[in-house]
């Protein structure tokens, strides 16, 4: 008989290509490594809570890194593909996790691959394990669907997407045009809108002109739009060179964009990612998230389009004190006194005994330990300083710029991490938020998030440890804020906790001292690791952070995309219904105006003047706005410095890292926005009245002070002119201008030039602008030192509360109207010829 029974097909599949449970699948596996006897915790309930949940097509998981989540995420795409949901991919943000997560695939002995094209892929016989990038780019070979590109090379049909938190600051780059000054389009696109540049901002269109460093102006969308048929014509030549890998899936978004031209580039990127275009993600059947730490669960709604109800509910474990051992430290609040040259000098010294990673925001401050680092690492040579470390615990000091995710340093590569300073926006759209946001909860929960990567870079399992230093005043200020602590994930902020209880309990001699308690770390002592465990024992995952408006925003971006634009309108109007946030809310309210100006300019403009009302740092509408004018308090000086100070500091630990805060930002080393901002706080921190009009009404100063007699400081800051030239030609017209504009706004009243510049000599072909002041080099180092002298006064004795005190005080450190201009100003003199 020649009949065949076809019912032992399915008998001959081994149970691990049918079993669905991934619980059971793991325990089927007859290949995996001895050492994986059973789950973990954490490991088994996240996947007994993901299998009553798998039908959902959007899953976000959390753990903590080392808590097991690469076992739980590649169970999960195994346990897909038994479901017949394959192809399935595995994707990571880079080479380095790709590495990591095949070598535990193989451990685990499940089938994997790293070509998209193999045919075990395809079939279902094998996960593939890829990095982020192979999906998301626009020449993807899993499918492409745009007006210029239409492809499909292999298919896709659920994916697991693991380190979600660092995969997005990757699509972040790949949904955005970046053209470098030196390209001539970049010449080409600063003409074409050059006059809506100079509307914006006479001043900054100058800051551009001079390649001024973090110099830039968003150009205005009406403008944009008008202007999208020539920005196309100039923007394809680079279609198939340096844009040829976000071309295709931003070019029929472009409209859409936003545009910021800063002096280093030009940075083009859409309100959301419109990861449509990507077949493969968008076809996708299943969509899990493994995550670590997400400030705002909802970019996930925002920008990749999930679904909102189920990345509200994420998965995560029972406990979230399943995370290695760290002892954070904050050496501005254990040691007060400690210079930072002191500081780097202890890092420097803990070098010369164990590998030192020091994390840093940005080219300028790792020059600052250029030095004494054995290598300075950015995105050019990082794999090489990576395997340098990992292979060689005797490296010594290791500098990153700006990496504060995507790198591995476990066991003896790192058990001592510094982190200097708070994160910086890396581009000119993130550099544009943070303008436009000032100090809202949104980009502070950025910083966070990125602080919250880079604390956990040198603890990469639940049995690794490390001693984390936290340097910077404006970090360690950041860190004393309640809102801000709210937003580190738990088990972080238990140990934040702890670093207080040790500041609160230690008597140190000197930051040296500092050793003995690092010891009991590296050393494991006991008592620090009963204590230190106990307390992460106790922690719990809490809700996630999400945004409701995410979804309306992504519906109306969406509906402008296929020229919907009444749609979008409407849309849009419902994501802004609930806003709190002024500076959110006008920024929401600004791309209404957007969509809107494509059928209605008019009604346009009406809506960017009140968004423009909502958040001052939003785009000038072409009618202008109204200038509110600027009064000095009613009450006297002192007076208002208590109230101010005692409404924005709920103790004086609070007042010192405020005002040390400030010092360190009226630095010749500071860019200029952070420069001209503590010049602005500085004011209301000593009780006189500031604004900031170039900022608010594209014009005018840099800043305005406004005294009770009604008399005016009009200030403008050059911090990063050099030092040993004199004061230009360009920089003296500005503060001429400056005062011109005060002259038609405060007719009446009068005004002090005061121009923040290394030299008070000027240029001979330069015009010293009459009773002009200047802050020289010697004077802004005094002023910086009398500032954190006048902080340490004021919490003697709760001196910050007595108006009689603070008026004392005012004047002993030179804080007074008369006192500053003597103290921390000099004439300005013109060269000699």
């Amino acid at each position: 008989m020649a009949k065949i029974d076809f019912n032992k097909m399915r008998a001959q599949k081994p149970a691990t290509d049918i079993i669905l449970n991934p619980l059971d699948l793991f325990a089927s596996l007859p290949d995996k490594d001895p050492n994986f006897d059973y789950l973990r915790g954490p490991q088994d309930q996240v996947l007994r809570t993901w299998q009553s949940r798998r039908g959902e097509r959007d899953i976000s998981i959390k753990m903590n890194t080392g808590g097991g989540k690469t076992i739980v995420g590649l169970l999960i795409a195994k346990s897909l593909i038994n479901e017949g949901e394959f192809p399935t991919a595995y994707l990571v943000p880079d080479e380095f996790l790709k590495k990591q997560v095949i070598d535990e695939a193989q451990r685990l002995g499940l089938a994997i691959t790293d070509n998209p094209r193999d045919s075990n892929f395809q079939q279902g016989k094998a996960i593939l394990v890829d990095t982020f990038a192979r999906l998301f780019n626009a020449k993807s070979v899993f499918g492409i669907d745009s007006s210029v590109h239409k492809q499909q090379v292999c298919q896709l049909n659920s994916l697991v997407m693991d380190d979600a938190h660092a995969c997005l600051a990757k699509a972040d780059q790949t949904f955005r045009l970046t053209i470098d000054y030196k390209n001539d389009v970049y010449r080409k696109l600063f003409d074409l809108f050059a006059e809506g540049l100079k509307s914006q901002s006479p001043n900054g269109f100058l800051d551009l002109k001079s390649r001024k460093r973090d110099a830039m102006i968003e150009i205005p969308f009406w403008s944009w739009q008008q202007k999208k048929e020539r920005v196309l014509e100039i923007l394809h030549p680079l279609a198939d060179t340096e844009l040829e890998w976000s071309w295709s899936l931003l070019v029929d978004s472009l409209p859409l964009c936003t545009a910021v031209i800063a002096s280093d580039s030009i940075d083009i990127h859409p309100p959301c990612y419109p990861t449509d275009t990507l077949k493969g993600f968008a076809e996708a059947k299943r969509r899990v998230y493994l995550t670590a730490t997400l400030a705002d669960d909802s970019v996930l709604v925002r920008h990749f389009g999930a679904d909102p109800s189920s990345v509200a509910d994420p998965i995560s474990p029972s406990n979230a004190g399943d995370i290695g051992d760290r002892m954070i430290l904050v050496p501005q609040k254990i040691t007060p006194a400690a210079s930072d040259i002191e500081v780097r000098e202890f890092v420097v010294e803990a070098a010369k005994k164990r590998n030192v990673v020091v994390i840093v925001p940005s080219k300028r401050r790792a020059e600052w330990w250029n030095d004494e680092a054995a290598m300075v690492l950015d995105r050019n040579n990082i794999n090489e300083g990576v395997s340098a470390l990992r292979s060689n615990p005797n490296l010594g000091l290791v500098v990153f710029i700006n990496r504060y995710d995507g790198i591995d340093l476990p066991g003896d590569a790192c058990h001592f991490l510094v982190l200097d300073g708070l994160p910086e926006a890396i581009d000119g759209g993130e550099r544009l938020e943070q303008v436009q946001m000032g100090n809202s909860a949104s980009v502070l929960a950025r910083q966070i998030q990125r602080l919250e990567q880079g604390v956990g870079r040198a603890t990469r399992s639940n049995n690794d440890f490390s001693v984390v230093l936290l340097l910077g005043s404006r970090l360690a200020e950041r860190l004393n804020n309640y809102a801000a602590r709210r937003m580190f994930s738990p088990a972080t902020r238990i140990q934040l906790e702890m670093a207080d209880w040790i500041a609160e309990n230690m008597e140190l001699e000197s930051i040296a001292d500092l050793n003995d308690v690092i010891d009991q770390c590296l050393n494991r002592d006991e008592s620090w690791i009963v204590q230190s465990k106990g307390q992460l024992a106790q922690v719990r995952y809490e809700s996630p952070m999400f945004n409701n408006a995410a979804q309306k925003e992504r519906a109306a971006f969406r509906a402008a995309l296929i020229g919907d634009f009444h749609e979008a309108e409407k849309l849009q109007s419902s994501a802004i219904e609930g806003v709190k946030d002024n500076a959110y809310k006008g920024i929401l309210l600004q791309r209404k105006a957007a969509y809107t100006n494509f059928f209605d300019p008019s009604e346009a403009q009406g809506l960017q003047k009140k968004a423009k009302d909502l958040n001052s740092r939003l785009l000038q509408p072409l009618s202008g706005i109204t200038y509110e004018r600027l009064s000095g308090k009613n009450r006297p000086q002192a007076e208002q410095a208590s109230y101010w100070l005692q409404n924005n500091y709920e103790s004086g630990n609070d007042l010192v890292l405020g005002f040390n805060a400030l010092a360190s930002e009226l630095s010749w080393n500071s860019t200029f926005r952070q420069f001209e901002q503590a010049l602005h706080d500085l004011a209301w921190h000593i009780g006189i009245a500031g604004q900031r009009p170039e900022i608010t009404v594209g014009k005018g100063p840099d800043g305005l002070w406004a005294f009770q007699n009604g008399s005016f400081f009009i200030i403008e800051a050059k911090n990063e002119a050099e030092t040993g030239h004199p004061v230009s030609k360009d920089d003296a017209k500005q503060t001429s201008n400056a005062v011109d504009w005060f002259n038609s706004h405060y007719p009446s009243s009068s005004g002090t030039p005061i121009l923040i510049h290394p030299e008070s000599k000027f240029d001979f072909h330069a015009a010293v602008p009459v009773g002009c002041r200047v802050i020289t080099h010697r004077r802004l180092i005094n002023l910086s030192s009398s500032l954190s002298k006048f902080a340490a006064r004021l919490t003697a004795n709760f001196a910050y509360r007595d108006p009689k005190r603070i008026s004392a005080l005012l004047a002993n450190h030179g804080f007074t109207q008369d006192e500053f201009i003597k103290r921390f100003t000099e004439a300005g003199r013109p060269e000699k010829r």
